[in-house]
């Protein structure tokens, strides 16, 4: 039978500058009947993330081209097979991965076997809502961890400066190298309430707003021996304060670069003592979270539910109500800062695991 759905459609290319929220076009299409082999998926969360900001210019983004004018915009969410027909997917469960602004959607068994079945016990156990499925425990959680393991590979004592510690990944990195891994712990966010976040509610040992104590400077500061991991979530002169900064054998996880996506690659900061990696000998790595998968999920799944089961993880987001009508503006405050933790936009009146 066909229905209604919503779509959030992508209106044109911003080359620089903030991307306005009028840029995301809501509109209602028609869908046609289920045929065989396909299922009808309703969003339950979508995440919004700094990636992308580079996929809305004209030109090559992370692991896919750029989105195109006229079409739906995507990105990581969640969803809940409402009809099936399709042999072995059962209604009524869970999935995330990579989807459509758009619910309902159709989608094939193929296309649904792409994505992460969504484990309820795990989320109960954890006592997560299944938006915990497009953060902690979907390619938000997954980028943290499988970078600072691979690349960050941290050791007892070392100390860690994250950038946008406040920020999605940069607080899950910042909980795993504090309490799994025993480091010190520094970051720097845009804001006292957040640097009040990170200090009081997630235990990291200092932190500061770049926009009134300068990052070099308050390196200096908290860190007076140096540092041996730096993760980026910034870059521009947050990356030129911690190659200053950087001890012998250090280590850079390039994450993002948040302060550069809006503007021209002239205009864009020019890190002047990139030197330093060679004269002090450190690793300095980009990585896409793709690269990783499937290989690290059964290692994360492994151990990333114990460790939030145990407390070592605390689950913080930013939850933005309305549906796909609000997710234009829910990615526009996530670029200005406005976000505390992951943010999220909520599709659903009630969340089926936490039924708030």
């Amino acid at each position: 039978m066909a229905c209604k759905a919503q779509t959030v459609l992508f209106k044109e290319y911003v080359e620089e500058g903030p991307v306005p929220p009028e840029n995301f076009v809501l509109k209602e299409i028609d869908l046609p009947a289920l045929k065989d082999g396909e299922v009808l998926l309703e969003v339950q969360y979508l995440s919004v993330d700094p990636y992308m900001r580079g996929r809305m210019r004209n030109s090559a983004g992370y692991f896919v081209g750029p989105f195109v004018p006229g079409e739906p915009v995507g990105g990581g969410g969640v969803v809940k097979v409402a009809e099936t027909r399709a042999p072995g997917i059962e209604k009524g469960s869970f999935y995330s991965g990579m989807v459509p602004w758009t619910s309902p959607q159709i989608a094939t068994k193929a296309q649904l076997e792409q994505m992460q079945p969504v484990d309820t016990e795990i989320l109960k156990l954890a006592k997560l809502p299944i938006s915990g499925y497009a953060g902690l425990f979907g390619l938000t959680g997954m980028t943290a961890y499988s970078s600072i393991t691979r690349i960050g590979q941290p050791k007892k004592g070392e100390t860690v400066f994250i950038s946008g510690a406040a920020g999605a990944v940069g607080m899950i990195v910042g909980q795993m190298c504090k309490n799994i891994y025993g480091c010190k712990i520094v970051g720097s966010a845009g804001s006292d309430d957040k640097v009040e976040f990170l200090t009081k509610e997630l235990g990291f040992d200092a932190a500061w707003n770049y926009k009134s104590m300068p990052t070099l400077q308050a390196l200096n500061k908290f860190c007076p021996e140096g540092i041996d991991i730096y993760y980026d979530n910034v870059g521009g002169e947050h990356l030129e304060a911690a190659l200053e900064c950087a001890r012998p054998h250090a280590r850079i996880v390039c994450c993002g670069m948040i302060s550069q996506y809006n503007k021209k690659g002239d205009e864009r900061y020019g890190v002047k003592n990139l030197a330093n990696v060679v004269f002090r000998k450190i690793k300095m790595e980009g990585f896409l979270l793709f690269q990783f998968l499937p290989d690290i999920v059964p290692e994360f799944f492994e151990h990333f539910p114990k460790w939030i089961a145990e407390g070592k993880i605390k689950d913080t987001e930013y939850v933005v109500k309305g549906g796909l009508a609000n997710t234009g503006q829910a990615f526009c405050d996530m670029m200005a800062g406005k976000n505390k933790g992951k943010a999220v936009v909520k599709c659903v009146d009630k969340d089926p695991i936490m039924g708030n």
